[in-house]
């Protein structure tokens, strides 16, 4: 399985936000305050997944290999910055706040989905 089709980015960015919610839905039984703040966690890795795809993916042509390189250092270095403002807001804005519920959704939701490319393109691999 290729993961180079703007189709295919966006199913990856939108099952990310599916298990954001269903982060925060799993956190519910939990606790109230613990899915919220694992919803908010949640919807910042997809949200900075989505824009930084949006901005590396869409507008993607065959061009030098160099200034494709360039590009994706560059929405990296955009989305590391992305991701620490959002926290740094978060953090200050919302309260109460379940640090771990965030930091542990948002690290969720980015692991998830690749693992999940992983083993489906394993999968493919053995059929």
């Amino acid at each position: 399985m290729q993961l180079t089709g703007n189709s295919q980015i966006r199913h990856i960015i939108l099952a990310q936000f599916g298990f954001a919610i269903l982060v925060a839905l799993a956190l519910l039984l939990i606790n109230q305050l613990y899915a919220w703040s694992g919803l908010i966690g949640g919807l910042i890795s997809a949200s900075i997944n989505g824009l930084t795809a949006r901005k590396v993916f869409v507008p993607y042509r065959a061009q030098n290999p160099g200034d494709v390189l360039v590009q994706m250092y560059g929405a990296e270095i955009r989305k590391l910055f992305l991701t620490g403002v959002m926290f740094a807001l978060v953090l200050i804005l919302v309260d109460p706040l379940s640090v771990g519920a965030l930091l542990g959704s948002y690290l969720f939701v980015q692991v998830a989905v690749p693992i999940i490319v992983f083993l489906f393109e394993d999968r493919l691999k053995t059929r």
